[in-house]
Order: C-alpha cells, then structure tokens, then sequence
C-alpha cells in the first residue's frame, strides 16, 4: 500500500512534464520598434509557433487516492476537475458527484504546502461523505475527527496568501488581422495590438507564467 509520505508531490514538474509532451509553450515575441513600449503591455504570443499548455491535476489524482487507500480503502473518486472559474474558492467537494474540484489558479501559482492543504481539506469532506452520507454539519465533529486522521488542519478555511498571484496573471486576446495574442495586466474594453490595428476584444483568457520554465513559458488558468 502506497502512504501519502511515499507521494512526490510536485504540481509544478507536473506541469512542466505535461508542457513538454504537448509542444512547446508559447514564446514571447516583440513586434518590431516595440522595444521602448513598456513591455507588459508589448507581450505577444504567436499562435503559430507554440500551444498554451493547461495546469494538471496528476499528482492531486495520486494524492487523493493514496490518502484513501490508507484511511478509506475502497473508496475511489473521478478525477479531479481543474477549474478556470473558480477564483474566489480554491477547492470544492460536490457530493451528488463525488467529485473534487481544485481551483486552476492554485495549481499554477500555489506553493505545494497550501496545494496539499486544500486537497486534504476537500478530501476530509469526501470521507465524512462516504462514512456518515450528507447528516453531518459541513465542518463540524465528524470533518473535525477526519482532518486529524489525514494530517489536514480541522479548519472552516484553508489559509491561502493570493495577493500574489493577481500581480502574475496576465489576459490574453487575439488580434484579427496579425493573428497574435495580445497580452495585459487587466481585461480592457479596447487596447491596440503591436501591429497597430485597435481591437475590442470579446473575450480574455487568463495565464500565468510557469514558474519552473523558460522566459516566456505560460500555463493556461
């Protein structure tokens, strides 16, 4: 049986790995003359050259379960849902799925210390599920019991520092006429693409750097 210490719990090699198989990361590039521009707002990406690569949930997936082979055995969930939306709450567990979901944002930008927490805080909610059905109060002396079987900390909320990672986000919007994405600290209502062309984006997709990559190197949030 495989003991949650057996685990090597690295989201980031993870999704450096996953980085790797697809192609390559998008490159940053400049358009020419750009190089006076203040360059957080000259960043472009060619859609041509490299893939925006997306954070993976592997290594939770192998956390959750070798917590459950030891303090739940039999018990299996699906996959891990990775999701783009939630900002505000870092992790989820939805009983009518049976499911886990981990926020996209505290993949590629958490450290693995508050990453372990969330996961076995959601995990502790999943196994008070499993031994006691939906009677118990969200946090009360059953999830209590459960966190100090797992190693989580018995807490309503997992203390997360975020005020980072709003300065590492980036929004990304393709230009129409040069096909690049264009790249800034906010969603505009209009910004100006390196090759001169004014756009009004519809939509912005938000990415962080990869902290373990190349200059350049973006994960998709």
């Amino acid at each position: 049986m495989v003991g949650v210490a057996e685990i090597t719990f690295s989201v980031r090699k993870t999704i450096r790995r996953v980085v790797d198989q697809a192609s390559q990361l998008a490159q940053v590039t400049l358009a020419p003359g750009a190089a006076e521009l203040d360059e957080s707002r000259q960043l472009a990406f060619d859609l041509e050259q490299k893939p925006i690569g997306k954070p993976t949930a592997e290594a939770v997936d192998l956390l959750i379960q070798a917590t459950f082979d030891k303090h739940q055995p039999g018990l299996s969930l699906p996959p891990v849902r990775v999701s783009g939306r939630m900002r505000r709450t870092l992790g989820s567990y939805m009983p009518s799925r049976k499911q886990i979901a981990i926020s996209s944002r505290l993949l590629a930008m958490g450290d693995e210390n508050d990453i372990r927490e969330v996961v076995l805080h959601e995990v502790a909610h999943a196994i008070v599920h499993a031994r006691w059905g939906e009677k118990p109060s969200a946090h009360g002396r059953e999830f209590r019991a459960i966190c100090g079987e797992i190693g989580a900390k018995p807490r309503r909320y997992v203390d997360v520092t975020t005020e980072k990672w709003q300065s590492q986000t980036r929004f990304l919007s393709k230009c129409g006429h040069c096909k690049v994405l264009i790249a800034r600290k906010k969603r505009m209502r209009s910004v100006r693409c390196v090759c001169g062309l004014k756009l009004y984006p519809r939509s912005w997709r938000a990415v962080a750097p990869a902290e373990n990559g190349e200059p350049g190197d973006w994960v998709m949030l």
